[in-house]
C-alpha cells in the first residue's frame, strides 16, 4: 500500500521506512500541511498517519478537510501525537480519524494496524464508487471441460450452495447443459420450469416476470435454472438471448454459477465471455489431461486473459497421475486441488444431497468453500459482513491459520 506520513519530525519517517518496507508498504513523506495536500491531490494515498501537531496547521484542519473532499474520504487516517488528552482523542474521531497513537509507539504496533485499515479502505472506496457510478461487484464462474465424468456439475452445485452459505447473499446455479443437465436431480429438487418453456420466444419480449418463473428455489436458499426435460440442440437459443437472459441475472443476484457443457458451441462460447472466470476442471487422467490441453489452446486463441482462467485438479480417484506431473505438462500449477472421497461424493450424486450442504467438515467441504471466498469480489472479502454466517467463521478461521 501506499502510504503517507505527515511529520515535521524526520525521526518518524527514518523510524518507520524499513519496517514498512519490509511490511510490502511504500512511504512518501510530507513535513507540513500544505505538501500534504499537494501530495494528496496528485498521488493519492491508500493510507495517512498525520501528526496533530504541524508547523502551518493543525492536523485537525487537515484532517477535516480529507473528509469532506469526496475524493478522499474513503482514505484511512491514523492521528499519531505526543498528546494523550482525551479531548483531542475525542476530537480526532469525531472529524473521521480511524486510529490514534500516542508517540513514542513501536512500529510494528503501526504495521498491524495498517493492513486492517487498508482492507477497510478499499472497501470503502468501492463502496463510494457504487454510490456515484453503476459497480457491477457481481461474480459469475463458468465450470467446464472439454471431457466428461470429471465432475463438474458436482463442483458447479456444491461451489454455488458455498457462495449462498457464505456470503447469504442472492446466489443463482445455472445448468446450461442443454441435452441431460444433472443440476436439479444433485439437489434432489423439481424445478418448475426450464429452459424448454422459451423456445421461441424472442428476447426482446423477455420480461423479468419470466424470468422468475424460470427460476427454481432450493431449500439452501440458492436459486437455480434447470436443465430441458427433453434434449435440446446447442443452438435452440440465439446469442441475443443468451446475453438478454443473462445480463437479466447478473442484476438480481451477486453470484452465479454455470455448469458447461463439455463443448465449445456458439452458446459455451458466449457463456465463457460473460464469466469472471473459469473454472477448467479436469481429473488425474490422460485423456482427461488432453481434454484440458485442448481447452487451454481455445481460451487463448478465443483472447482470455490468463487470469481468468483457473486449473481444478479433481481427484476422482486415489490414483491416477500425479500432480507434479500434470503441472508440468499444462506449464501452469493448479489453482484448486479438490481431494479424493469417493464415499461422500457418490452419496451426494445417489441421494441429492450435496456434501457441502451435508457435511461442511469434508476435507473436499472445506476447499469447495474456500474456493468461494477466493473467487469473490474484492468488496465482500474487504468488507466483512455484520453477521458472519458460520461458513463465513470457518473459512477465515482456515485462512487466518494458513497465513
Amino acid at each position: 500500500m501506499r502510504v503517507l506520513l505527515v511529520d515535521d519530525e524526520l525521526y518518524y519517517f527514518k523510524l518507520l521506512e524499513k519496517p514498512l518496507k519490509d511490511a510490502g508498504h511504500s512511504l512518501d513523506y510530507a513535513k507540513n500541511a500544505k505538501e500534504a495536500l499537494a501530495q494528496i491531490s496528485t498521488n493519492i494515498a491508500e493510507i495517512v498517519i498525520m501528526d496533530l501537531r504541524l508547523p502551518d496547521s493543525s492536523g485537525f484542519d487537515v484532517l477535516e478537510r480529507l473528509r469532506r473532499d469526496q475524493r478522499f474520504s474513503h482514505i484511512p487516517l491514523i492521528v499519531i501525537t505526543v498528546d494523550n488528552d482525551l479531548n483531542n482523542k475525542l476530537k480526532a474521531f469525531e472529524l473521521g480519524a480511524d486510529d490514534y497513537l500516542v508517540k513514542p509507539f513501536q512500529p510494528e504496533e503501526l504495521v498491524a494496524r495498517l493492513r486492517i485499515l487498508g482492507q477497510r479502505g478499499k472497501a470503502l472506496k468501492i463502496v463510494q464508487d457504487m454510490e456515484t457510478q453503476s459497480v457491477d461487484v457481481s461474480s459469475t464462474v463458468a465450470v467446464h471441460s472439454l471431457r466428461g465424468g470429471v465432475g463438474c456439475s458436482s463442483i458447479a452445485v456444491n461451489l454455488a450452495i458455498a457462495y449462498r452459505q457464505l456470503w447469504e447473499r442472492h446466489t443463482l446455479l445455472v445448468d446450461a447443459v442443454l441435452t441431460a443437465g444433472q443440476v436439479a436431480m444433485m439437489l434432489d429438487s423439481t424445478p418448475r420450469v426450464t429452459w424448454e418453456h422459451y423456445l421461441g420466444i424472442p428476447h426482446d419480449s423477455i420480461n423479468d416476470d419470466d424470468l422468475e418463473q424460470l427460476v427454481s428455489p432450493h431449500k439452501s436458499g440458492l436459486c437455480y435454472v434447470a436443465s430441458p426435460r427433453s434434449p435440446l440442440a446447442a443452438d435452440a437459443f440465439t446469442d441475443e438471448f443468451w446475453r438478454t437472459v443473462f445480463a437479466e441475472f447478473k442484476k438480481h443476484n451477486e453470484f452465479i454459477v454455470v455448469d458447461l457443457p463439455h463443448d465449445f458451441s456458439d452458446m459455451t462460447i458466449q457463456l465463457l465471455n460473460s464469466a469472471n472466470w473459469v473454472l477448467l476442471v479436469l481429473a488425474p487422467e490422460i485423456g482427461s489431461l488432453r481434454a484440458a490441453s485442448s481447452a487451454m489452446e481455445i481460451y487463448d486463441k478465443l483472447g482470455f486473459p490468463a487470469e481468468k482462467i483457473k486449473m481444478v485438479l479433481n481427484r476422482t480417484t486415489s490414483t491416477g497421475i500425479q500432480q507434479a506431473k500434470l503441472e508440468k505438462v499444462l506449464e501452469r500449477p493448479f489453482d484448486f486441488v479438490l481431494p479424493h472421497d469417493a464415499g461422500e461424493v457418490r452419496r451426494a450424486l445417489d441421494f441429492g444431497a450435496p456434501f457441502v450442504l451435508e457435511n461442511p467438515d469434508l476435507a473436499i467441504s472445506q476447499q469447495i468453500e474456500n474456493m468461494a471466498y477466493h473467487l469473490s469480489d474484492e468488496l465482500f472479502k474487504n468488507l466483512p459482513p455484520a453477521l458472519p454466517s458460520a461458513t463465513w467463521k470457518r473459512v477465515n478461521k482456515r485462512l487466518t491459520a494458513t497465513k
